[in-house]
């Protein structure tokens, strides 16, 4: 099953007297008053404060048995037990990144449990701050319930006549095969029992925070796509054509948001083909983009966007494949900034960066690379890459290479 993990990276305690320094040597209960705890070696006693705060911060984390890599835990609520109860200590719950930070208002020893909608409760073993005020836990771990099945894998809700939301719940970490693809059984029989057409059917898309991986055809073809479409920091691998055609009959281009944090590390062929993107920036994560990934694709930026008109290529990507942006609009400059993509010392085939990348691409004005990258291809070779007519590539810091003079 799918476990989650809890980690508590550290945890703090801070001894506060109440107001004047006062301290009891017969306390009322849990935090109202001092402790006289019997002396040692030293022949006396020594007296508590009358209450304490340990700040307790972790992350919850979900990893399964079959995989070495984990995801984090949105929306998890962490709350604290202690004997007796003590309203005063309030739940928290995760961030987006699965972290979270907990005060406790405790003398004694005190538990966390840990509830999430996709797992039964677990509540740890008792948590002592050790004698110097500090402790670090292990892996505290609880079993996930199975992924949802049926219906209770999404919704489909109307937002106006015609048009419909379409919900992919908690607790699904993989969608499958042309499960959402508006030629699919879900999505073709919802649109005939609304009289609609299936490919323009679904004009919103939520994604839940446990998803991992969107397979291939997952959500392909919903032409009148629009608004934003946050891929959840989770998603590892988007399959071959997972999002191709969407928005393309839009009235707008859609916003596909890589949240904060991502994960993403490989996006397929024809992944987001003849798609209209909004604003779009691949993650930091990204390692491989597969052949014709954004064939035909359409981009847009808006006036405020950090980089209007600028395709960034993260500095983790090792991988190119061919044609991967062959015959897109709207980009005007292209910023490579892995040093990864360089090809390998007596490499004579097989490159990193593919062949024809920007074919039938006109509005490219600019093109930069590292030194490294730039200095490893040969001008015949770049041009087989970049297009033959191009020649101004520049450096990071945007002067350019004398690509005239190039061998």
């Amino acid at each position: 099953g799918l476990l989650i993990a809890v980690f508590t990276a550290s945890l703090l305690l801070t001894a506060c007297p109440s107001p004047g320094g006062r301290t009891d040597t017969n306390p009322p209960g849990d935090g109202g008053g001092g402790t006289t705890t019997p002396g040692g070696g030293n022949g006396g006693g020594t007296t508590t404060p009358a209450a304490y705060t340990t700040t307790v911060t972790g992350t919850v984390t979900a990893s399964e048995p079959d995989r070495s890599s984990s995801i984090d835990l949105p929306g998890a609520k962490v709350s604290v037990l202690t004997t007796p109860a003590n309203p005063a200590n309030q739940p928290t719950t995760a961030g987006p990144d699965g972290s979270f930070t907990l005060q406790v208002k405790h003398q004694g020893t005190f538990r966390l449990k840990v509830d999430n909608t996709c797992s039964e409760p677990f509540t740890t073993a008792d948590i002592t701050a050790s004698a110097d005020g500090s402790h670090k836990a292990g892996a505290l771990r609880l079993t996930l319930k199975s992924e949802p099945v049926g219906t209770d894998r999404y919704s489909i809700t109307q937002k106006s006549p015609g048009s419909f939301k379409l919900t992919v719940k908690e607790c699904v970490r993989e969608i499958r095969n042309s499960e959402f693809s508006s030629s699919g059984t879900i999505i073709t029989a919802a649109a005939a029992s609304e009289g609609v057409t299936a490919s323009r059917m679904i004009t919103e898309i939520a994604l839940p925070s446990t998803l991992r991986s969107i397979g291939r055809f997952g959500l392909t073809n919903h032409t009148r796509a629009s608004g934003t479409l946050t891929i959840p920091r989770n998603v590892e691998t988007l399959a071959d054509e997972a999002f191709q055609n969407m928005a393309s009959r839009s009235s707008a281009a859609l916003a596909v948001v890589f949240e904060t944090g991502s994960k993403l590390r490989s996006i397929g062929q024809f992944a987001f083909f003849q798609s209209r993107l909004k604003d779009f920036t691949l993650p930091e994560s990204l390692e491989t983009i597969r052949v014709s990934a954004f064939l035909s694709a359409v981009f847009s930026f808006s006036p405020d966007s950090s980089s209007p008109g600028t395709l960034i290529i993260p500095s983790k990507v090792s991988r190119i494949g061919n044609n991967a942006f062959q015959r897109i609009n709207g980009i005007t400059a292209v910023d490579i900034l892995s040093a990864q993509l360089r090809k390998p010392d007596g490499a004579a085939a097989n490159f990193p960066l593919g062949n024809n990348l920007f074919q039938s691409v006109s509005g490219i004005t600019e093109i930069k690379l590292p030194q490294r990258v730039y200095d490893s291809y040969t001008k015949a070779q770049l041009q087989a890459i970049f297009g033959s007519s191009f020649t101004n590539y520049r450096k990071p810091d945007g002067t350019p290479y004398d690509f005239a003079s190039k061998p």
